[in-house]
């Protein structure tokens, strides 16, 4: 690996699992010269959507044919609505009908539907084979593609079916962000901004100062990739599975999963915009319950609206979408635990707790009272 790669990244400390992520440019088109090291397999299947493949299969699938690779195509339609157990189905057979075997590598190229998708039949496909994730998006750079959670969506809700898959490495390529569309980019940066807002108030204030050149100048994205990553990084350590402390990460997720679960995942929302309005309520929510003040709240709001995040509940309410629908969506939470539903509450900027004793009364007041306002 050249020296880029190995300044760069950070590590993932596991019992038995642990591994890098790396981040800068060149690592999709050198793509072959950074898996040498991670397999010895000859067959290479690359998963990824379509609108990833017209950016950067020929440049991943050049230089592994060129190092003499034999590279197997699956490509996806684009858009969340893929991330279906039908669709794992359809890979799965693909990859068998060409002889994809145990000792071979599957290496998901895209966002986070083709991480958690790619991710999830690498973990059931012959017991398991090896994966590589190539993220290409920010929110998969800063969030999903850390931490080994895969998985699919049913009618019944986000993620409820999956595996914890951890990759042999992750190659963050940077320069992949200058092809996203302004609106992908600030779906990305919710969920960087919130591993500030559950565990590092330095960060968040850092953001507030500057996020109009972090998406402009190389050294600041990267700077603020690997400080937000390295939160998560160190949930992930302390609870792989999501029993305790990793929850955190979940901030805003019980409203943010329901609102995409009732908009059934078809393109009016992005994961990252119903993340932005999830830690909104939230935030309203700890500020109902005298966890956390107005001026912070204020302050989260005035940072989202700076840097153009949805705030608004009625902004996509296109279905007439009440708050009887949502506390049904949300008891389809796989977070839920007797009939309990998980929030995250943030105490201020920083710092926040796991709380399953959050009554509907109050989060219809709080979901009522976005509708209204």
């Amino acid at each position: 690996m050249n020296s880029n790669a190995e300044m760069d990244f950070i590590k993932i400390n596991l019992e038995s699992e642990s591994y890098k992520i790396f981040f800068g440019k060149d690592y999709i088109e050198n793509s072959a010269n950074y898996i040498r090291e991670f397999t010895k397999t000859n067959k290479i299947a690359i998963i990824t959507d379509e609108n990833t493949a017209n950016l950067y299969l020929n440049k991943i699938s050049r230089s592994l044919l060129e190092s003499k690779y034999e590279v197997i195509h699956i490509i996806l339609k684009s858009g969340e609505k893929i991330k279906n157990i039908s669709s794992v189905e359809n890979v799965i057979n693909t990859l068998l009908k060409k002889r994809f075997e145990r000792d071979d590598l599957i290496i998901g190229l895209g966002g986070g539907v083709i991480g958690d998708l790619a991710g999830f039949i690498a973990s059931i496909i012959h017991r398991g084979v090896n994966f590589i994730n190539f993220p290409t998006t920010l929110l998969a750079q800063v969030d999903s593609s850390i931490g080994g959670k895969t998985g699919v969506n049913t009618k019944y809700g986000k993620n409820l079916i999956g595996s914890f898959k951890q990759p042999l490495a992750v190659f963050s390529d940077t320069s992949s962000l200058s092809t996203l569309p302004v609106r992908e980019i600030k779906a990305g940066y919710s969920e960087l901004v919130k591993h500030a807002l559950i565990k590092d108030n330095e960060l968040f204030m850092w953001l507030c100062e500057n996020w109009n050149v972090i998406f402009n100048q190389e050294e600041e994205i990267i700077k603020a990739i690997k400080w937000s990553s390295n939160i998560k990084a160190t949930l992930v350590q302390e609870d792989v599975r999501e029993r305790g402390s990793r929850a955190l990460l979940n901030l805003g997720h019980t409203y943010a999963h329901a609102i995409e679960s009732l908009l059934k995942y078809d393109g009016t929302i992005l994961h990252g915009e119903a993340v932005s309005v999830g830690i909104i309520l939230a935030y309203k929510t700890s500020y109902l319950l005298g966890y956390s003040k107005k001026d912070e709240l204020n302050k989260i709001i005035e940072h989202f609206n700076d840097v153009g995040l949805i705030t608004d509940l009625r902004k996509f309410n296109k279905d007439n979408i009440d708050s009887d629908m949502l506390l049904n969506a949300m008891n389809n939470d796989k977070k839920v635990k007797s009939g309990q539903k998980t929030f995250i509450i943030p105490e201020g900027i920083g710092k926040a707790f796991i709380s399953n004793k959050i009554n509907d009364e109050i989060i219809k007041s709080i979901v009522d009272t976005a509708l209204a306002s």
